[in-house]
């Protein structure tokens, strides 16, 4: 579904038919798994879980793990996670392995994102839902003290605007490494200085350059939405209409110098 540096998230179909179980397979990363459908079991070593739509596991690195399916294939969203960024996440402290009972929050959260991918949303916005949905399951299973006072919050916040109005494309793994927090972090506290996701104001950065070109009378809108950084024409328009609730067309002839 997405994969930036630090995080990759992956949607995970199995269709075994067999209610035995698997072969012990070795667990290598480090990752969030959440069911999005079926019902399954799962063993490591002697302890053995069922796991459904409700519930997910964080795997341990360096153990094996084995499943059965009684009722028949399941689906997954697994979201693996870099050691820096986990490290980054939770101020060096271990995450406790195993299973857990999602909260409301958390599958509504699992399913927006998973529901977006399918939509073609923009890959910054998927990397932020990402960040953010493994951030608050990893730090509900570890309480962490948070690692900034509200002075060095306003100063990575202040920093990320700048960053991005220099350079729109820099990535939320990027923001991070410059303002020396986690990814989950940073998004968490942006949003709380300002009101909106980092992809959000990034969206907004863009539609207000564009505003302004249409504004000095620009007409060929392709050349501008690949100027802007949009994906294309059509992406620039449904944008614009769902912000300002005008096409560009209208926009231009509202704003356009002289009109």
């Amino acid at each position: 579904m997405v994969e930036t540096p630090t995080l990759r998230v992956d949607d995970v179909r199995c269709s075994a038919s067999s209610p035995g179980w698997s072969a012990p397979e070795p667990v290598t990363w480090r990752a969030v798994v959440l069911v999005r459908s079926g019902v399954f079991r799962r063993r490591v070593g002697s302890r053995e879980v069922v796991l459904d739509p409700s519930s997910g596991y964080l795997p341990r690195p360096g153990t094996e793990q084995s499943f059965a399916h009684p009722a028949g294939g399941d689906r997954c969203t697994s979201i693996k996670i870099a050691p820096e960024e986990l490290t980054a996440l939770t101020g060096g402290g271990t995450v406790p392995p195993g299973d857990f009972i999602s909260t409301v929050e958390t599958q509504v959260a699992h399913r927006a994102l998973a529901g977006r991918a399918r939509a073609g949303a923009d890959p910054d916005e998927l990397a932020e839902r990402g960040h953010v949905l493994v951030g608050t399951l990893v730090t509900g299973r570890l309480p962490v003290t948070e690692p900034f006072g509200s002075a060095t919050a306003r100063r990575a916040v202040d920093q990320v605007r700048e960053l991005v109005a220099v350079d729109p494309s820099m990535s939320l793994t990027e923001l991070a490494g410059a303002t020396g927090l986690s990814a989950f972090h940073l998004s968490r506290v942006f949003r709380r200085a300002t009101g909106r996701t980092i992809s959000a104001y990034r969206i907004g950065l863009k539609i207000t350059t564009a505003l302004d070109q249409l504004a000095d009378g620009e007409t060929d809108l392709a050349q501008l939405a690949a100027r802007v950084g949009f994906a294309d024409q059509a992406h620039l328009t449904r944008l614009l209409r769902r912000e300002s609730g005008w096409t560009p067309g209208s926009l231009r002839r509202m704003i356009a110098i002289g009109s």
